[in-house]
């Protein structure tokens, strides 16, 4: 059984790589994300204190329940992991289903972690660590330290993915102020966004509108963040950071 876009990782040496680059310890606890048939989560939960795994499929959810029966540190979770709200973590290791990975970093800056470990597309590993500009990028240089730790070929999976995968790690940092402040607030309209930054600046509320209503097209203003667009970001941080 399979989900649309994921596919399961059936090679032991890269599991166990997965793992040692997670550097798992008896004391953490793990969120698993797309868990699928349980390869990665077999693993996971010999070493971890405590393992939640995420899975949107009730189906393949009964399957590790089932599977996992006798595990007593597995915690099962139904449910859309880029809407649903995460247990306390430490850790997030994932072979990630392709089409919620860039959701998910958008997610994760509003967690506490000490590291993520996914398994992703080559090309959005890419665009995380690249050098081309793109609203994936500003957000990757203002949370997080992205290091590709190696590429990973097609056979690895079943059914075999058309494209190469990479094995990622991802550590939290501390980037440019205004756009954390601005990116955190990701779901909600540009303008509101703006105006609590402004105000946490020495502005009042109404000296933050006005500020904003002047400098700022409205089209761009009523726009959730996670909708701008790179030109639009770019215009922003030029308007509001100088």
């Amino acid at each position: 059984m399979q989900s649309i876009d994921q596919h399961y990782m059936i090679d032991i040496p890269l599991l166990v790589r997965i793992t040692s680059i997670a550097d798992l310890h008896k004391n953490d606890l793990v969120l698993e994300i797309g868990p699928g048939t349980g390869y990665l989560t077999r693993y996971l939960q010999k070493i971890a204190k405590k393992v939640f795994v995420i899975e949107k499929d009730p189906k393949l959810l009964k399957e590790l329940k089932e599977k996992f029966n006798n595990n007593k540190n597995i915690t099962y979770i139904g449910g859309d992991a880029t809407k649903l709200d995460f247990p306390n973590f430490t850790k997030c290791v994932s072979n990630l289903p392709y089409t919620i990975c860039e959701p998910l970093m958008w997610r994760f800056i509003r967690e506490k972690f000490e590291m993520l470990v996914f398994v992703v597309p080559l090309s959005f590993a890419e665009i995380l660590t690249g050098k081309t500009p793109s609203r994936l990028k500003l957000l990757s240089d203002a949370f997080y330290e992205v290091e590709i730790t190696q590429k990973i070929g097609p056979e690895s999976f079943y059914p075999k993915p058309k494209t190469e995968s990479a094995l990622i790690k991802i550590t939290p940092k501390e980037g440019n102020f205004f756009l954390r402040e601005f990116f955190i607030q990701y779901d909600k309209k540009t303008k509101n966004a703006l105006r609590e930054i402004l105000m946490k600046s020495g502005m009042t509320k109404s000296e933050s509108q006005e500020y904003i209503t002047l400098r700022l097209k409205p089209s761009i203003q009523d726009k959730n963040i996670v909708n701008l667009s790179l030109e639009e970001i770019k215009e922003i941080v030029k308007l509001f950071t100088q």
